[in-house]
């Protein structure tokens, strides 16, 4: 059931190691790098760890410092941290129910930008377990809409609503809907406008329906300003770079952030590609870099980059027959 043995669902586990590996078989004609064949990722943290290939190294890495890891979501301007509780449900390949690193980089985004969520109507679209989307509500969203194509996962967005409540101003509204990408939008989400649409790793949808979820972005930020329009639309994505178990890359490229926000993410460029094609303009606003240090001889631990990006409406690229 889990990858590695370490906590991460295996089908969420095989989908990146499938993205990485088409992503390396279009590479014609050049010779195969040396991997990293013993990964683990710890479902609790995102930390991946990597044993090192006989023979090789990784003297060169730093072996303190920062950790990798620390809390997944910062505490609010009070201090206080939000209570959410994780809840698997029945069956394989469901990954909504816990939380990820990503989740954490867009609440970081909220605490340095909270005018822009104080007072906002804010939906959250593949919410899981709602964690984005409730920690705008405790910065003062006026109003929260959490949806999730899972109809499982809906009573849990629902509980951990209930768990925060007390985190809330009082009068703000937090309510939970099924929306999958691609489908019309539920009652919830059509009364008014929205000022904040949120997503975190939500751009992995691409690998199963490559163009429901720009279709569901792009009517979000096109139809009437009081059905529903958002004025803003932002997703926090975990890069899974195609290099990212490559020996030379984990050694020699630590610690920096690519040289390109979307070099070698196959998930991301399917994103893109779709996007664009849909008239949507795709723009970072902050990247954190990954990490890898050395905590033992031949023995990695690494995080990958996030990036909170904006998504716009951009009609001069639009495929005329969408």
């Amino acid at each position: 059931e889990d990858a590695g043995g370490a906590g991460m669902p295996a089908r969420h586990a095989l989908l990146v190691a499938a993205t990485l590996v088409s992503e390396s078989s279009c590479i014609a004609n050049v010779a195969a790098p040396l991997r990293v064949a013993d990964v683990r990722c710890d479902a609790a943290t995102g930390v991946w760890t990597l044993q090192l290939p006989d023979g090789v190294s990784g003297d060169g890495l730093p072996t303190a410092g920062p950790p990798t890891a620390g809390p997944l979501l910062p505490s609010l301007p009070s201090g206080a941290v939000l209570d959410l509780e994780q809840r698997r449900l029945e069956g394989d390949g469901n990954v909504g129910y816990r939380l990820w690193r990503s989740a954490g980089a867009m609440c970081r985004w909220m605490r340095r930008n909270e005018g822009a969520v104080r007072g906002a109507r804010v939906l959250e679209l593949g919410a899981g377990t709602g964690a984005v989307g409730i920690f705008a509500a405790a910065l003062g969203a006026r109003e929260v809409v959490l949806t999730d194509g899972e109809a499982g996962l809906l009573p849990l967005l629902a509980s951990n609503a209930r768990r925060n409540r007390p985190l809330l101003s009082h009068g703000t509204e937090v309510t939970a809907g099924r929306w999958r990408f691609g489908d019309d939008p539920p009652a919830c989400a059509r009364a008014g406008a929205f000022d904040l649409v949120l997503g975190t790793d939500i751009t992995y949808s691409v690998n199963t329906e490559r163009d429901a979820l720009c279709g569901t972005l792009r009517r979000l930020l096109e139809i009437g300003p009081d059905n529903g329009r958002a004025a803003r639309c932002l997703i926090a994505h975990e890069h899974r770079r195609a290099d990212m178990f490559d020996v030379e890359a984990v050694l020699h490229f630590a610690n920096e952030p690519a040289a390109a926000w979307d070099a070698r993410d196959v998930c991301l460029g399917t994103f893109l590609a779709s996007a664009r094609e849909h008239g949507l303009r795709v723009a970072p606003l902050v990247t954190e870099a990954g990490r890898r240090v050395q905590r033992a001889p031949g023995v990695v631990e690494m995080t990958t980059d996030l990036t909170v990006f904006e998504v716009s409406r951009d009609e001069l690229h639009a495929d005329p027959t969408l």
